[in-house]
């Protein structure tokens, strides 16, 4: 079984220092640390338990941008894929459709694939709509917000997706697209295990294959994108007022519950 997982590198958000966006209000991307989307390697971990169930599982990641701070491909060499293929985009920050072409095509160049996966992708206008994209343009069904495969038999995959109110348990033919969610639970299967230092050692030096525009048939001509920020703006730190509450008044306490419940804060 071969399986491709669709990684990228996203501006890390978590800890902005410094001046982060430009005179215009442009997020100076050069200033930003960068890190592996945690989507993504929820995704890269699913291909990989797949991987150590199956025994003759093929797990290649494919990055569609160039390399920032953080070389995402590598990393999933450290944690076991077995192959990595860097696309290179014409252009700048090509947009998440260019960016589904792209994979797309190098998708049909290591053919056969059997399974696509990929991280959710709530940021960057994205709206969640990678998988949905590759999906189309590949003529794949797709699962979106996955939490575990269940099972691979007979030319069909078994899933588990979360769903308002619950779970679901879907059946899709293969070759399929799969969208996977960020793990939130310490004991999530979706958790993404650590690198090796073996695999470290091993892969330090090893070559990534990189494929542009003109390597997979077509122009490396920039392509502008679907969409486009026309602004931001920068949101002012909120600030929350508080009193203390002395534990062992009970008139103070009271008075703090009357007040929670005249706001509809509690019942």
């Amino acid at each position: 079984m071969n399986v491709v997982v669709w990684v990228r590198e996203i501006p890390d958000t978590r800890d902005l220092v410094g001046e982060v966006l430009g005179e215009g209000g442009e997020p100076r991307w050069d200033q930003w640390e960068g890190r592996f989307d945690p989507e993504d390697l929820n995704a890269l971990e699913m291909a990989l338990q797949l991987k150590d169930r199956l025994g003759s599982c093929v797990v290649t990641a494919v990055s569609s941008v160039g390399q920032r701070r953080l070389d995402v491909l590598r990393e999933c060499l450290y944690r076991g894929a077995d192959r990595v293929v860097r696309v290179l985009p014409p252009g700048d920050r090509p947009g998440v459709f260019v960016e589904a072409r792209l994979v797309a095509l190098a998708i049909r160049r290591l053919h056969p694939v059997d399974l696509l996966l990929t991280g959710i992708q709530l940021n960057e206008l994205e709206n969640a709509q990678r998988g949905a994209m590759l999906a189309r343009l590949l003529d794949w069904p797709l699962v979106s917000y996955v939490e575990a495969v269940e099972g691979v038999e007979g030319g069909r995959i078994r899933l588990r997706r979360a769903i308002e109110g619950g779970l679901q348990r879907v059946e899709a033919e293969l070759p399929a697209v799969v969208s996977v969610g960020v793990a939130l639970l310490r004991d999530d299967p979706r958790a993404p295990r650590s690198a090796k230092a073996k695999l470290k050692l091993q892969h330090k030096k090893t070559e990534i294959p990189q494929w542009t525009a003109q390597d997979l048939g077509i122009s490396d001509e920039p392509i502008p994108s679907r969409s486009k920020a026309i602004g931001y703006r920068a949101v002012e730190q909120r600030s929350f007022p508080s009193r203390r509450v002395d534990g062992y008044n009970e008139v103070e306490l009271e008075r703090m519950v009357r007040e929670l419940m005249e706001q509809g804060l509690v019942r």
